[in-house]
């Protein structure tokens, strides 16, 4: 191992594929320690081959199907923390009293705070502000993931975690995941030009994503795009049988799963600043 080590925060099983499997995949591939914590099983997620799982199952064979997509991304290990899926906004799942957003904000917290403390990442990464696209478990992790980098370093933050080689720990950057304002529908009509009978998103989907000048990163991760397509393919409950991206040419895939949007949260970016592509460019192992 290189010394370096990610620790991404995410909310279900499948979120550590579609925005950020390409740097996962990527920074594993060139020896960062990657640990992975996902808060729920994801209950409520669709179930696009109903051979495969039942209501009462789906959080079983999502955490089965997590554990394959890590190995397939090659990430040094993962944790489920076992709150429920939420579902999406407005749903019942919203007042189950299990629900991820019902959870405590501060045992959450702690719970990632002990996280970062045992792991020492240099890089915590998680969710912009808004979940992508207003999740509200998305935008739960988002914001305990991003207290929990402040307060790891505070000795003075749940010190019942301190002793036997645990210390106070600060990550030295944060990064959010994001996708830019219209990603949906340019998705879209990628694959409609290359021969793929996929539909436009719903009107109310459409204006999903952030502005395109809060990001600050967008990555070419092409290099490990059969690592990200086969770790989405792992969770193969949520991946209809027709998913496009084997179907189409290779650029096509590339030009759509290829392509990673992100912001450097902290240290806050200054206004002449370019970014550096590198999420470890000039720190210390």
């Amino acid at each position: 191992m290189s010394g370096l080590r990610l620790l991404a925060c995410f909310a279900h099983p499948d979120d550590e594929a579609f925005p950020v499997g390409g740097v996962l995949a990527g920074s594993a591939s060139r020896g960062v320690e990657v640990r992975l914590v996902t808060a729920t099983s994801g209950e409520e997620g669709e179930i696009r081959r109903p051979n495969l799982a039942t209501p009462a199952t789906l959080g079983l064979v999502r955490r089965q199907e997590l554990a394959a997509s890590v190995q397939a991304l090659g990430l040094a290990g993962h944790q489920v923390l076992g709150y429920r899926d939420s579902g999406m906004a407005g749903s019942a799942a919203n007042a189950n009293p299990a629900a991820f957003i019902n959870a405590p904000e501060l045992a959450v917290v702690e719970r990632l705070v002990a996280e970062i403390r045992r792991f020492r990442p240099q890089v915590v990464l998680t969710f912009e502000p808004g979940g992508l696209y207003g999740h509200p478990d998305h935008i739960a992790i988002s914001r305990h993931a991003t207290v929990a980098f402040r307060m790891a370093a505070d000795p003075t933050a749940f010190p019942a975690q301190l002793g036997n080689g645990v210390g106070p720990h600060q990550s030295q950057r944060l990064f959010y995941s994001a996708r830019p304002v219209g990603f949906r529908m340019q998705m879209a009509l990628r694959l409609r030009m290359a021969g793929v009978d996929f539909p436009l998103p719903a009107p109310e989907r459409v204006n999903d994503g952030v502005p395109a000048e809060q990001i600050h990163l967008e990555l070419d991760v092409s290099p490990h795009l059969e690592a990200k397509m086969a770790c989405i393919q792992c969770h193969q409950s949520q991946v209809a049988l027709d998913w496009p991206y084997r179907r189409v040419p290779r650029g096509v895939a590339a030009a759509i799963l290829g392509r990673e949007h992100y912001i450097r949260a902290w240290p806050p970016v200054g206004a002449a600043e370019k970014v550096p592509t590198d999420f470890f460019a000039g720190l210390a192992q």
